[in-house]
């Protein structure tokens, strides 16, 4: 018999099992004004997120395998936090390594629905109350997503906690630059995929942020000096609607590296890139 149902072995808490994946959020999206403006949001970005033709999903795929790389050599549980429609997922997926279990979670059903390939298991779940025991996660991943939780500072405490003595922690977030921040608010204005909250970081603030929960910071630089405006300037022309959205991010992404070179960081990306270990 197939159960419809997972229960917590230490506190009993029982929650149901739809679609093959256990909804563990427990209501996340009603608690406040920010969480609520956030699920809608994501709700209405659900099918960009999963369109082939949109570049900088393209795009993202040709630049999030370092993200792995940064993992370096983990076993057993590796979790994707706020996975989306699992762009990770089709990464790992394509460059499978043995000996990982990659988990994807996030809030959001629409986007769970479009995450099918390269995850051992889905669960869906709050950042902010995350469903694991404490020090049981070999590695977390935090892959465009740090930046759409409404409370970032609770989220990484959540991240900090599950991860064992050891754990790595990797993220990748949008840069604060100042002149892009004004146009990002013209353009998104009427945009109800975007909330209010919708964040970019500061260097010095994203450092903070990632060694605010006990991790350690190991690494943190800015990356993709040009990809992502140029991916997005294209994709509001729809350029990848001519068929052109792969061969266009490669040379995004192969643009960037050149500029960027043997050492993997610049004083210009657009992009900050991090990495935490938790002592």
């Amino acid at each position: 018999m197939i159960s419809t149902q997972v229960e917590c072995t230490v506190c009993g808490a029982a929650f149901p099992i739809r679609e093959g994946i256990p909804r563990m959020s427990d209501g996340a999206h009603m608690r406040d004004d920010r969480m609520t403006a956030e699920w809608n949001a994501q709700a209405k970005a659900s099918p960009y997120y999963g369109d082939e033709s949109v570049i900088m999903n393209r795009w993202e795929e040709q630049v999030l395998p370092r993200l792995l790389d940064w993992v370096g050599p983990a076993s057993g549980v590796v979790l994707d936090v706020g996975c989306g429609v699992g762009h990770l997922g089709n990464v790992f997926a394509a460059n499978r390594r043995t000996g990982i279990d990659l988990v994807g979670t996030d809030f959001q059903p629409e986007l769970l629905r479009q995450a099918v390939a390269g995850y051992a298991s889905l669960v869906e779940a709050d950042v902010h109350n995350l469903p694991f025991k404490t020090d049981s996660i070999s590695a977390a991943i935090a892959s465009n997503s740090l930046h759409h939780f409404p409370d970032v500072s609770t989220a990484m405490s959540e991240i900090a906690r599950v991860l064992r003595p050891g754990g790595v922690f990797v993220a990748y977030d949008p840069r604060f630059v100042a002149p892009l921040e004004g146009i990002k608010k013209l353009l998104r204005r009427n945009d109800r995929a975007f909330t209010k909250d919708h964040k970019a970081f500061r260097v010095d603030e994203y450092r903070e942020l990632l060694g605010s929960s006990g991790l350690t910071v190991t690494d943190l630089r800015l990356v993709d000096p040009l990809g992502p405006l140029i991916a997005t300037g294209l994709d509001y022309l729809k350029i990848g609607r001519l068929g052109l959205a792969a061969s266009l991010a490669k040379a995004l992404a192969n643009l960037d590296n050149v500029i960027v070179g043997r050492s993997g960081r610049t004083t210009f990306g657009l992009m900050l890139a991090g990495r935490a270990v938790k002592p």
